[in-house]
């Protein structure tokens, strides 16, 4: 663990939650103008009945390439994940986590822009949640459309970046695309040929983009 990361718990609608706060070191030190932006990035994490944690590459891979850009990160561990108590609940009680852990960022931290990241699970909870939370700005990685219901999900009206692997072997990849393209305010759309849902290979391509783009 990084010497600016700390693990905390911190309360939740189903018990504990264990978040890992990251600040960044170019932010303190002055070395990155970026890093006058204030920026904070939450971060949802992939299914909890299939492995996912806040230790996924994706999710790491986001951490780190933000860090770098002077933004302070938050990932966490959804309720019966790692030491977050409670259980598994389908996606609805997991939104309730996503806005534990930002009401308590509101709280606790100093920021001016929130980013709200989310990979395929945490794609969905992010996207579900984000009208009552305020973001500056969404990123979602692989989707699930067709994997839940999206068709209840409100419209974005910020700035917002989807990631898709073309060779998606969990999500259809005609059902992400058409959902991506009707949507009234359109995202910056990243498609990757090749890539698999997990992006294994394709982390340096994910963390090019985000450098770009943040």
């Amino acid at each position: 663990m990084r010497k600016n990361s700390q693990v905390l718990t911190i309360e939740g609608p189903a018990g504990l939650i264990e978040v890992r706060l990251t600040e960044s070191q170019l932010r303190k030190s002055g070395q990155n103008e970026k890093a006058n932006s204030a920026g904070l990035v939450v971060i949802s994490h992939p299914h909890p009945q299939f492995g996912g944690t806040m230790n996924n590459k994706v999710v790491t891979t986001i951490e780190r390439t933000l860090q770098a850009q002077g933004y302070t990160t938050l990932a966490y561990n959804f309720r019966g994940v790692g030491q977050s108590e409670g259980e598994y609940d389908q996606g609805q009680g997991e939104q309730d986590d996503l806005r534990a852990v930002v009401h308590w960022a509101r709280q606790s931290l100093e920021f001016e822009e929130l980013v709200l990241a989310g990979f395929s699970f945490g794609g969905y909870v992010t996207l579900s949640a984000q009208t009552k939370l305020a973001a500056d700005r969404l990123l979602i990685v692989a989707p699930p459309v067709g994997l839940y219901d999206f068709s209840n999900i409100a419209e974005v009206t910020v700035p917002w970046e989807v990631v898709i692997g073309l060779e998606d072997e969990v999500v259809d990849v005609k059902e992400m695309m058409d959902w991506v393209m009707s949507r009234l305010h359109s995202p910056s759309l990243y498609c990757r040929a090749g890539a698999s849902h997990f992006m294994h290979g394709e982390l340096v391509w994910l963390k090019k983009i985000l450098l770009s783009q943040y």
